[in-house]
């Protein structure tokens, strides 16, 4: 399979643009000529200021289109356009440059913040990124308009718009973005002193840790903020429950894929059941975030099962495990993921590709996303290659280097 980087300019040009994107609506949307266009497609070379454009256009950056980086598996254009989008967001709204914007009030913006959250649980990421890059600069003016009591639930508001910019770069591979979006928000809820938003935004970094490869990171950062915000036996907050059991069980996913012991990632997990018993329902903290519960514990328990290499349990998971039915798409079509993984582990192909298949049917934008599609893909085609070849097109694995 030809490298991203041993392709032209032209080349890359042409697979950034898709079939959807015409070389005139490039052409267009770039303020260059079909032309132009037309000669870099065709090997000839463009001044830096015109490759700039047609970056900006494609929703990429220089680098990308000269081959020094290689794109984002899964991303296309519109994806490409909206994580760029909230990033400029991100960062002017945290420099406070925001233009001369009107945003509306607290609760309108709260109830903007509730759906952008939505729309990243249910993988709509072109959606979240225009909800995003306008709430952020509205959320940062209204905050920096207001005083007292109106100013703290400005700047919460502000807090989980970048808690929600975070975890949308992270799934879509921008890490540096997340961990800036996780900084400015843990500033801001700093200053209004809000402790608990702050230990959820770590969870939220606890995760990009943990998927950017830095797994003991992972463990350290839930285990600092689930220290500051454990829960007293006689705390029935359901938000502080939520945020405390979601820590350990960041903490031990972290632990089991490497980042401490086999028995620490069980004493975290055994915590994370303990509390999901007390709330006894899925909860998330404002109605933001992931839901945290008996049935998100469960799917947490089976992927610590997979990642310690505890067939047995997973199985057992699998067989006496009910999701709740309000869990967010996401949440579920993970779950399958795993369920998939389980199944080839235990050569069980037909119904490792059913999984595989109901998950790109039921999130088929999220599926492109994820990793675990490609290792089910390559072990189910050790088997069949053409049993796979429709689901692995649909999850966006390619086949072509076998």
């Amino acid at each position: 399979m030809t490298q991203w980087s041993d392709r032209t300019t032209g080349e890359r040009v042409k697979l950034l643009r898709g079939e959807r994107l015409t070389q005139e609506g490039l052409a267009a949307a770039a303020g260059l000529s079909v032309g132009t266009i037309r000669k870099l497609e065709q090997g000839g070379n463009l001044s830096l200021p015109s490759l700039l454009r047609v970056a900006n256009a494609l929703g990429t950056d220089v680098s990308v289109m000269v081959g020094q980086q290689a794109p984002r598996r899964g991303m296309d254009l519109d994806e490409r356009s909206a994580l760029r989008a909230v990033s400029a967001a991100v960062h002017a709204s945290a420099m406070g440059d925001v233009g001369d914007v009107e945003p509306g009030s607290v609760e309108e913006l709260r109830k903007v913040a509730r759906r952008a959250d939505e729309a990243f649980w249910k993988g709509a990421y072109v959606e979240l990124g225009a909800i995003l890059s306008r709430l952020l600069p509205e959320a940062r003016g209204l905050r920096d308009s207001l005083t007292g009591a109106e100013q703290t639930r400005a700047a919460q508001v502000l807090a989980d718009a970048y808690q929600t910019s975070a975890t949308m770069a992270n799934i879509l591979g921008a890490r540096d973005l997340g961990y800036a979006a996780i900084a400015y928000g843990r500033q801001v809820a700093s200053q209004v002193g809000d402790d608990l938003r702050d230990a959820h935004l770590a969870a939220s970094l606890s995760w990009i840790y943990l998927r950017d490869g830095h797994t003991t990171r992972g463990v350290q950062a839930a285990e600092r903020a689930a220290a500051a915000v454990e829960p007293r036996m006689s705390d029935s907050d359901p938000d502080r429950l939520s945020v405390y059991g979601q820590l350990v069980t960041n903490a031990a996913v972290a632990a089991s894929r490497g980042g401490a012991s086999a028995e620490t990632a069980r004493d975290y997990l055994s915590q994370a059941h303990a509390v999901a018993a007390r709330i006894g329902r899925e909860h998330a903290r404002g109605q933001q975030g992931q839901p945290f519960g008996p049935s998100y514990a469960a799917t947490q328990a089976l992927s610590v099962a997979l990642a310690l290499g505890d067939a047995g349990q997973a199985l057992r998971l699998i067989g006496t495990t009910t999701l709740d039915r309000d869990m967010p798409l996401s949440t579920r079509a993970r779950w399958k993921l795993d369920v998939a993984l389980i199944r080839t582990e235990t050569r069980q192909w037909d119904a490792a590709t059913s999984e595989l298949e109901e998950v790109c049917a039921m999130a088929p934008t999220w599926v492109r996303h994820q990793a675990l599609p490609g290792v089910i893909v390559g072990r189910l085609a050790d088997v069949s290659v053409t049993k796979v070849r429709k689901v692995a097109a649909a999850a966006g694995v390619s086949l072509a280097a076998r």
